[in-house]
């Protein structure tokens, strides 16, 4: 049983009322309900998934594929789209409706019972949006694989519990289970726009890169077949049971990194979920990905350690600017536990490290104009020094996580400090220096304003190609980085080879970092 939370609300809240409501209005089963919603999203009204998807159960506007259509589901229930996107108990009654609809259409006009959910599979197929029929089958097998287990969530709008059901997910034939690893339970190609045709061999491959899909793991291989997608990585592993999908032969280049020098010596897996909901990342998932990156490690010869077991949040940005590679993507994410998981795949545990990178600017870290070139830059706890490069910025690399006092000092300033804590792959400590002459009795001035934070933000998927990034997509570091969204595919020619990689202006830099 795939369970969240067991604990039991003495009263039905919000969630649970307005599931049994909308049930019971348009007639369909709760059960199946929330296994559709607990599919997509695990019940998030805010999900964004990778393919342009909404809310808890990942709709999709008319001119997207891969999702139920919120256009039809929001005219059902004569509501604006927009409104459905935002509100959750409108989600809930938008997707009752529309599988209700496709339940009549696929009945001869009238509903099955509700107590026969194997009844429903039709309706089931037609609202996953798919249309690939092995794509709609899988979707009915995943759905009614979570009935055949039963499941719990606890939300914020309240607890669910789903008893296991009497069904039968196994009316289409799976794919079989082939490919380079013998941990695979089927392989089903991503389409051959989404990857580069290669011949690596034995001594090619040194790296695993570990993403998030950024939404479903039904989703994501239906994506990697959809050639908009201009990504794709080589696995893909289920939450609930950690269940593996092989998309693309470890002989051939994903386009997973956003840095193709990346892509051409590493292998991809990604997992289901969202790099903000921790309940994705099971038990399961864990010791099946981790079983599975030992496999692949033994047959390529890939070193068992953090330098080449790696997260997207740590790929280089290919044209120096941060990390994430070119979307500057922060997943696996900060729920993501890397000792566990190398304890796990066998390799080794050592502390991390990140690295710590500002500007030094006159007066206003914002300053754009007043970069401090050449100002001397020291860590307090360790004594590395360095100095600041023509673009403003210094850089620590290396440095084991934890707290540090960044101090910054240039003839004709003030010293200042800012305080670092680094607890990922990249912290920012930017300094504003004022003009004045230092006291010899204090070298420090704890007035000085600095800037603590990193400006990034967390969002969307992680699988693209090794495309640049946009200037748009850096001068706001709150929004999502979607695949879609990371430029024309791999950002390699139509043969596959690397394209050369724009430059980005200096005042871009303060967005170095995203999901």
């Amino acid at each position: 049983m795939i369970l969240v939370s067991l604990a039991a609300a003495a009263a039905p809240g919000p969630l649970e009322r307005e599931f049994r409501l909308a049930a019971a209005v348009y007639e369909v089963p709760v059960e199946l309900l929330y296994a559709i919603g607990w599919e997509a999203s695990h019940l998030n009204p805010a999900a964004e998934s990778t393919w342009g998807g909404q809310g808890m159960f990942d709709f999709v506007e008319a001119d997207e594929t891969g999702g139920p259509s919120i256009e039809a589901a929001s005219a059902l229930i004569e509501t604006n789209p927009n409104l459905v996107a935002r509100a959750w108990p409108l989600q809930v009654r938008a997707a009752a409706a529309l599988l209700a609809d496709y339940a009549r259409v696929h009945n001869g006009g009238s509903l099955p019972s509700r107590a026969d959910l194997d009844a429903w599979q039709s309706a089931v197929s037609a609202f996953s949006g798919r249309e690939e029929p092995a794509h709609q089958a899988m979707y009915v097998k995943y759905v009614y694989e979570l009935l055949q287990d039963g499941f719990a969530a606890d939300t914020p709008m309240g607890e669910i519990q789903v008893d296991p059901q009497a069904v039968n997910p196994e009316r289409g034939a799976p794919p079989p289970a082939s490919g380079d690893s013998s941990l695979n339970d089927q392989f089903v190609a991503a389409a051959s726009c989404n990857y580069s045709d290669y011949s690596r061999g034995a001594g090619d491959i040194d790296m695993v890169v570990i993403h998030t899909v950024q939404g479903s793991y039904s989703g994501c291989y239906s994506w990697f077949q959809n050639c908009d997608a201009g990504a794709s990585a080589h696995y893909v592993v289920r939450s609930s049971d950690g269940a593996i999908t092989q998309m693309v032969w470890e002989a051939d280049v994903g386009w997973h990194a956003g840095n193709w020098d990346y892509n051409l010596r590493s292998v991809g897996i990604e997992h289901e979920g969202y790099i903000d909901d921790c309940s994705y990342y099971t038990e399961a998932m864990y010791r099946e990905s981790a079983a599975l990156t030992a496999d692949i490690a033994a047959r390529q010869g890939v070193p068992l350690d953090r330098s080449h077991i790696i997260g997207h949040d740590e790929v280089p940005d290919p044209d120096g600017s941060g990390y994430g590679g070119s979307g500057h993507h922060t997943d696996p994410g900060d729920c993501w536990d890397w000792d566990y998981y190398m304890s796990l795949v066998g390799g080794e545990t050592s502390d991390p490290t990140g690295e710590i990178v500002g500007f030094v600017r006159d007066s206003d870290i914002y300053n754009e104009s007043g970069n401090l070139v050449g100002a001397t830059v020291w860590i307090e706890e360790t004594g590395d020094t360095t100095t600041v490069d023509a673009a403003g910025l210094y850089e620590f690399q290396g440095i084991p996580y934890g707290n540090y006092t960044i101090h910054a000092d240039i003839e004709g300033y003030l010293e200042g400090t800012c305080a670092s804590s680094l607890s990922s792959s990249q912290d920012w400590c930017s300094i504003a220096l004022f003009p004045g002459e230092d006291d010899d009795t204090d070298d420090t001035d704890t007035d000085v304003p600095s800037d603590t934070g990193s400006p990034d933000g967390d969002s969307g998927a992680d699988t693209d190609g090794p495309g640049d990034g946009s200037a748009d997509e850096l001068l706001d570091p709150g929004k999502p980085v979607m695949m879609d969204e990371v430029g024309a595919g791999c950002g390699c020619d139509a043969g596959g080879t690397a394209a050369g990689v724009a430059s980005v202006a200096v005042g871009l830099l303060v967005a170095r970092r995203r999901r």
